[in-house]
């Protein structure tokens, strides 16, 4: 039995086109600089916060919205409390959850809020 030339190109192009990521990480150090000022200033601990960023591809292939990013699941973390200086002990968790038809890619960010 012979098959349709697109079947083959669908064979072939589809794994090919999976196989992409749009996440985008940000470069982090392990430490965070504290001027002496905000030192002398004595810093207080707020609490946990926790912040994502995600993007739906359809079909496993179609990204929808934007790519989802470290910057955008940091700046969601932050959001959560007014006039957090920095977040300390920080922790990156980017997973994809596949579904029937689509996946969802997403970028955790948590961590403590200091103010």
């Amino acid at each position: 039995m012979r098959y349709p030339k697109i079947i083959y190109f669908i064979l072939i192009i589809f794994p090919l086109l999976t196989g992409c990521s749009t996440a985008r990480h940000g470069s982090f150090v392990t430490s965070t600089y504290i001027s002496n000022e905000d030192r002398q200033n004595s810093i207080k601990e707020i609490g946990a916060v926790k912040g994502s960023s995600y993007q739906t591809m359809m079909f496993y292939v179609f990204p929808m919205g934007p790519a989802p990013s470290t910057n955008e699941a940091i700046q969601s973390a932050k959001s959560q409390y007014p006039g957090i200086k920095y977040i300390s002990d920080i922790s990156i968790d980017d997973r994809v959850e596949w579904k029937i038809g689509y996946s969802i890619q997403s970028i955790t960010v948590e961590g403590i809020a200091h103010k």
